[in-house]
């Protein structure tokens, strides 16, 4: 079992390789250095270190997790900082950076896809077909499916766009839909230069119509001008007015929403608008 030690901050590399953080760090720094000026650090929060895998590096150890804490205590000056020192390979130490900054939920979203990116490419083509190598992607990196998918999209979007994802100024869920509709690997700067100009073009939309904008997007497809996406947005905004009351016997309520998750649809009102337009064309 290991214990925490004091270590030598000037004999850890701090620019480590595995560490998978790579947006924020600076900000993230400050924060840390302000925190420790006025509480000092805190004892409970060693970092991770392992034994430098480069023979020839000048320093003892690497940096597997704490990157800021370690950084912020070299721009203080501190001498020393507590660690533990594990005996890790590559993929283990990815694996506890990824876990500790998964658990804190600080990590960018662009540096989850740099990741996904990374370790799905390493079991694809290796044996493993695309679908096995997102699977394995996932146990890795340990969440489902649907999210390393989630993730691994964002990897096709311009760093411009990445930058919007990752200080929230556009959800996942937006980001998701515009790479869906709109990335097209054979006209590959065309397709950087309208996810850009999509991009915009949401986030001058209001929430309500962000919401229109995904399903205009899903239609139209990657084809669509501005104009005609905006057109969809505006023709299902004036739908969205038309109000219908309706009322479901309780004993029928969850044959509805059993009903609407065999389409793949969650939201009430969407699998009702779907039960009757399917009525009405029969």
């Amino acid at each position: 079992m290991s214990t925490v030690q004091m270590i030598d901050v000037a004999v850890i590399d701090p620019d480590s390789t595995i560490n998978v953080r790579r947006h924020g760090v600076e900000e993230n720094v400050e924060k840390v250095k302000a925190s420790i000026q006025q509480h000092g650090y805190w004892p409970d929060q060693p970092i991770i270190v392992r034994p430098h895998p480069n023979s020839n590096s000048t320093y003892d150890y690497q940096n597997v997790t704490g990157q800021c804490r370690l950084k912020a205590c070299l721009a203080l000056g501190l001498e020393e900082i507590p660690a533990f020192i594990l005996k890790l390979n590559d993929d283990e130490a990815i694996q506890r950076s990824w876990l500790e900054n998964e658990i804190r939920g600080d990590l960018a979203l662009s540096d989850k896809a740099y990741w996904t990116e990374k370790i799905y490419k390493r079991f694809n083509g290796s044996g493993y077909t695309a679908n096995e190598a997102i699977e394995m992607a996932a146990k890795y990196l340990g969440v489902g499916v649907p999210t390393v998918i989630g993730y691994y999209r964002l990897v096709s979007l311009p760093e411009s766009v990445k930058e919007m994802v990752d200080k929230g100024i556009l959800t996942q869920k937006l980001a998701n839909a515009i790479v869906l509709n709109t990335y097209d690997r054979y006209r590959f700067k065309e397709s950087q230069r309208k996810m850009e100009e999509r991009a915009s073009w949401i986030l001058n939309l209001d929430r309500d119509n962000r919401e229109h904008a995904i399903k205009a997007l899903q239609r139209l497809g990657r084809k669509a001008s501005i104009a005609d996406l905006t057109a969809e947005v505006v023709r299902r905004s004036k739908d969205s007015r038309r109000v219908v009351q309706y009322a479901i016997p309780m004993e029928l309520y969850d044959d509805l929403l059993e009903w609407g998750q065999e389409r793949g649809l969650e939201d009430e009102s969407e699998i009702i608008g779907r039960m009757v337009g399917e009525s009405l064309r029969r």
